[in-house]
């Protein structure tokens, strides 16, 4: 049985919903109706599958025939997930109606919401209290079904899913052998584990990466990291068919837009530690949507987004991209955190992937600031991936500042391979 309900050609037409089509089994809280098993949950009522309304505002119908009550307070609840695999839903609106009121106005109640791509939609429905509630059947519908083309196409659509198994050979002689220190002036073209500076903001690599991005060129923390993750993806990649790239984002969404327009399947993952304040994410995807890169039909066919806590990758995300990225993670942890996020974090790339990850960095003691990542953390960090072969590009400290001048807070960006090269 299909766990979604699908989409339909015809616009206008009404899209109805099996009340119990996700718990077919579970017996409802008015007596006769659902299935025959108590559920794990006495208030339950009814709960739709996940669907795909036409996007746009859409109207849900809730009508329950031949109602009888006289007290209790129906919870109809409104929840979304994201149409990435394995995501859980949340709960995005939640509405209380007295159950009397609904009885003697014909048992019918609608609510409006805005509907968005990329996303599902069910509808619940549960009683906490008391009821003496009697009904012979429940009816949802949402007033407009979607179309095709108002969805991407579902996570994995890429013709095989092969490992990640060929890799440029140019790049061993970046990658960490028995020093784990290069001395060389760092350079964006020619990418390693490096720290960024004001001097690479004048390499060609940063001007054409300000341009693909449409974002003027000015030295800033955000531009040099972008350029970075850009410049060391095509240096150490070395694939030119679509990847499956995960991306850590932030309030920014350049990157995601960039990579979808380049048909990459990209998921944008944003850290939350409490699932019931999740937003839509159809409406935080959206949000992320650069039209000046992408166009939005590219952007809606390869792009998904998500939320979690980051430090903790959930199961379904093991071993299923050939890329990932970050940028700023820093700041949502502590430095031991970030370390082992960077390391452990791994386990999402297929063998033989890619994680490139920039964060803040300085020489010397910040006061005041707990997220700074110093030299002995960034060592530490290479040599904790070392340990379980995996590889690194050799990490570059200078940035061109004379000893004297205290440099602050620069950005540093991290090369790494899952499992080291193929063999």
């Amino acid at each position: 049985m299909k766990d979604v309900t699908e989409v339909d050609p015809d616009l206008e037409r009404a899209l109805p919903l099996d009340p119990f089509g996700s718990m077919p089994q579970w017996a409802s809280r008015i007596a006769g109706l659902g299935g025959n098993e108590p559920p794990p949950d006495p208030s339950y009522v009814f709960l739709t599958l996940d669907s795909r309304p036409a996007i746009g505002t859409v109207t849900v119908e809730v009508r329950f025939f031949d109602l009888v009550a006289t007290c209790g307070t129906l919870l109809v609840e409104l929840n979304v997930r994201s149409a990435f695999p394995g995501t859980d839903q949340s709960r995005l609106k939640t509405f209380a109606v007295d159950l009397q009121q609904l009885s003697q106005s014909g048992g019918i109640f609608a609510f409006s919401f805005e509907s968005y791509r990329n996303v599902y939609y069910s509808i619940g429905g549960s009683i906490n209290d008391d009821t003496d509630i009697a009904a012979s059947y429940i009816g949802i519908t949402i007033d407009k079904r979607a179309t095709p083309t108002q969805h991407s196409k579902n996570w994995g659509w890429r013709a095989g899913d092969r490992i990640t198994a060929t890799r440029r050979t140019d790049i061993e002689s970046a990658l960490i052998d028995r020093v784990m220190t290069d001395l060389k002036q760092p350079q964006l073209d020619h990418p390693m584990s490096q720290v960024g500076s004001p001097l690479q903001c004048h390499e060609r690599s940063f001007s054409d990466a300000m341009l693909d991005l449409h974002r003027a060129p000015d030295l800033t923390f955000d531009n040099w990291s972008m350029a970075y993750v850009l410049q060391a993806i095509s240096r150490y990649s070395g694939i030119s068919e679509p990847f499956k790239m995960l991306g850590y984002v932030g309030e920014e969404g350049s990157l995601l837009s960039y990579f979808a327009a380049q048909k990459h399947e990209v998921v944008g993952m944003r850290h939350s530690t409490n699932a019931d304040e999740h937003p839509d994410p159809g409406h935080e995807l959206q949000r992320l949507w650069v039209p000046q890169i992408c166009d939005e039909v590219d952007f809606f066919s390869h792009a998904h987004f998500t939320m979690g806590d980051i430090r903790l990758p959930k199961d379904n995300l093991n071993s299923q991209f050939d890329i990932i990225w970050s940028i700023h993670a820093n700041r949502l942890m502590n430095s031991i955190e970030f370390i082992y996020f960077v390391v452990n974090g791994l386990a999402v790339v297929k063998p033989g992937g890619l994680a490139v990850h920039v964060f803040d960095y300085a020489e010397s003691e910040i006061k005041d600031n707990p997220f700074i990542i110093y030299r002995k953390d960034i060592e530490k960090m290479a040599a904790l991936a070392l340990s379980h072969h995996n590889d690194v590009a050799r990490l570059q400290f200078r940035h061109g500042a004379p000893l004297n001048i205290s440099i602050g807070v620069l950005p540093f960006g991290i090369v790494l391979l899952r499992g080291g090269l193929p063999e």
